[in-house]
């Protein structure tokens, strides 16, 4: 019997400490999730300021606004501009100049490794190149563009968390079992087939603490809830069993 307990305990704690783990992944991805924090507050806003630009996104219903306002100093353009001025004088102007380029290859470097660039043509022969970063926002890549407003379906931005981190099924199953000789254990089973809430299963029964001694068996169970099944079989030794158990 003390050796019953101990394996139930371990299993209880492995079960435990899985669960456990996930739910805490899922409060990790709610707490620094931009869009659904965004979504939950529709009063308040983000901001992000870089070297380029500041852009300030938020939440109205089921839209997410977002403003990219370019510093008209830092695009491109205006700093390819600066440094052909000070060229002019490249050796006083050498670290300035340096720093500048280092700037601009920044900058290059972003553009080049967007997946997603636009260009306009204006109604005066005037173009708009922009492209997309790596938070997904829209910067300018010419120094011609005042402001970018985008509006978004907030569904096509983030995957709700409950459908992101649903928890993966491994069809591995464990739990206790009792058959109608009186005899009880610890079970494990492999899911074979599932079809909705039922499941057919090949599992081992440790029936007899003393020895060690495995039974393989078969059954048919039903998940309760999450993770959580009853189920109904039949062993080697000629006995139904009834069992209770987690799935992962």
């Amino acid at each position: 019997m003390k050796i019953f307990g101990v394996i139930l305990l371990i299993i209880a704690l492995i079960v435990g400490g899985y669960f456990g783990y996930q739910y805490y992944k899922q409060w990790e991805e709610k707490k620094f999730n931009e869009i659904e924090f965004l979504k939950r507050n529709q009063n308040m806003m983000v901001q992000k300021i870089t070297d380029l630009s500041v852009t300030v996104t938020k939440v109205v219903n089921d839209t997410a606004k977002t403003t990219t306002t370019p510093k008209p100093d830092n695009t491109y353009e205006e700093i390819k501009k600066v440094v052909i001025e000070l060229q002019k004088d490249e050796e006083t102007n050498k670290e300035e100049i340096k720093k500048l380029r280092e700037d601009l290859s920044t900058q290059r470097k972003a553009f080049l490794a967007s997946d997603d660039t636009i260009l306009i043509s204006g109604k005066n022969d005037e173009t708009y190149l922009l492209y997309r970063d790596e938070s997904g926002n829209l910067q300018p890549a010419s120094d011609n563009i005042e402001k970018i407003i985008e509006h978004k379906d907030v569904s096509t931005m983030y995957t709700p968390i409950e459908e992101k981190l649903e928890v993966t099924k491994y069809n591995l199953k464990f739990g206790g079992y009792y058959d109608f000789s009186g005899t009880y254990g610890v079970i494990i089973s492999k899911g074979i087939f599932t079809v909705k809430d039922y499941s057919i299963n090949a599992s081992l029964l440790l029936s007899n603490f003393e020895d060690f001694r495995f039974i393989a068996g078969g059954d048919i169970g039903y998940e309760i809830r999450d993770n959580i099944e009853l189920a109904f079989g039949y062993n080697t030794d000629k006995e139904f069993y009834g069992v209770l158990r987690w799935s992962f």
